[in-house]
């Protein structure tokens, strides 16, 4: 049997937090946490938490060694828990598992990603994705970045040829990001696409909008989000920190049960969130959405009620 020892708990603690704060000042190391809850029915809740551990490392300007000048990477790991289960499936525990890993040097960058999903995710090798990456910087200053590249995604495609299942397929990279004193625009493509808007960006009162693809089974795979955005400080560095929003989201939650059969939640909400930077909680209603469960015998789709929806984000820079 396990027995408690404060003095040795307090020594970890001690231990890792004087190498935490003793870190060079070119190494970050960026913890995170993330808690969703959905309300499903009056008794039943969608609880999402995870953890991201983050490293990334610069290389100072001086420094003339061989050394990439970009070192980034991150670990992750989170569970999807339906409190009282579905009728219709069995599964009320989902687990997703991430590893990242890029690197720089000077106009150049390798980006190395694998992922896992699933109620089982070490019965198959079909719960894993992998994508391996390069890329160049075309264009690079204070106001605009242009990035193109290409790789391979390794992945379940359903794609057959020949009676051979295809695996491997090429896909393309962009990154486009744009600034100035009326927009600041970020648009991707490793994958699947994504955008993010801000307009009036260093003003009080900001237009903050995103949209992007979790698939490509349109309407139900968009995702998008628009807030109204208050950032009630003056001076700095609290005038980038603190915000008060208000908005309005179409989310898609993807839970993969097996290899052949999955669940997805399209829904949309109203929320209310403040953020310090380093908390962010948001708070409000769900509704209007859809419940579709896809097995080998067919889709079967049921409307989602909705409910209410909350989420709470933390995160420290060492």
């Amino acid at each position: 049997m396990l027995k408690f020892n404060p003095k040795k708990l307090c020594a970890v603690f001690f231990f890792a937090g004087f190498f935490l704060f003793s870190l060079p000042a070119e190494l970050n190391v960026i913890p995170m946490v993330d808690f969703t809850a959905l309300q499903l029915k009056e008794d039943n809740f969608l609880l999402s938490p995870s953890a991201t551990l983050m490293l990334k490392y610069h290389k100072a300007e001086e420094d003339t060694s061989a050394m990439p000048d970009l070192i980034a990477g991150n670990i992750s790991y989170g569970q999807d828990i339906i409190t009282k289960g579905l009728e219709d499936c069995e599964e009320k525990n989902f687990h997703s598992m991430g590893a990242f890993g890029k690197l720089g040097f000077g106009r150049n960058t390798f980006l190395l990603k694998v992922t896992g999903r699933g109620a089982h995710p070490f019965d198959s090798y079909k719960n894993f994705e992998g994508l391996a990456f390069y890329s160049r910087d075309i264009i690079k200053n204070d106001s605009m970045t242009f990035v193109v590249g290409g790789g391979l995604a390794a992945t379940d495609t359903g794609i057959v040829l020949g009676g051979l299942d295809i695996f491997v397929v090429p896909l393309p990279m962009v990154y486009f990001a744009y600034k100035n004193q009326l927009i600041n625009t970020e648009m991707e493509w490793t994958g699947l696409p994504m955008i993010n808007l801000t307009f009036f960006p260093q003003s009080m009162l900001r237009l903050r909008t995103s949209a992007a693809l979790a698939g490509f089974k349109l309407p139900t795979d968009l995702q998008w989000d628009c807030a109204l955005c208050c950032y009630p400080f003056k001076k700095e560095p609290f005038n980038e920190l603190v915000s008060i929003s208000a908005g309005a989201a179409s989310n898609v939650k993807k839970l993969r049960i097996n290899t052949e059969d999955s669940l997805k939640y399209q829904y949309y909400c109203a929320y209310g969130e403040f953020s310090i930077t380093a908390l962010t909680i948001r708070g409000g209603y769900a509704f209007g959405g859809k419940q579709i469960l896809r097995t080998k015998d067919g889709k079967f789709s049921s409307d989602y009620d909705g409910g209410f929806y909350a989420t709470i984000s933390g995160m420290y820079k060492f």
